[in-house]
């Protein structure tokens, strides 16, 4: 008779042991894959990362433009260095003169 008690003990203790791995590996399961999950999170975190290092980006160019605009509205330097490379606009009394370059190598 004792011996069938210590089989029954022994099983119970076996069943409470699956039943807590399996409820232990379930709740593992949950804190890595769910959808509040610390997969998840670090998901969320790289891409948060990434959007601000955007979103540097995108401050710095704009800062850069609005430079190059305030320097075009009111830098006379720069207005009139534009229109004489572009447009080869010279003042009254300068000469200009255009070189040729040859564009095949001597040898």
């Amino acid at each position: 008779m004792a011996s069938t008690v210590t089989t029954q003990q022994q099983r119970m203790t076996r069943r409470r042991i699956i039943i807590i791995g399996v409820l232990t590996g379930i709740v593992i399961l949950f804190v890595l894959f769910s959808p509040y999950g610390v997969i998840t999170r670090w998901s969320l975190e790289r891409d948060y990362d990434n959007l601000v290092d955007q979103q540097r980006q995108i401050t710095a160019t704009g800062d850069s433009l609005r430079g190059v605009v305030r320097r075009l509205r009111y830098d006379t330097l720069e207005i009139e260095r534009i229109a004489r490379e572009r447009y080869g606009y010279v003042r009254e009394g300068e000469e200009v003169y255009l070189i040729d370059r040859d564009t095949t190598e001597d040898q």
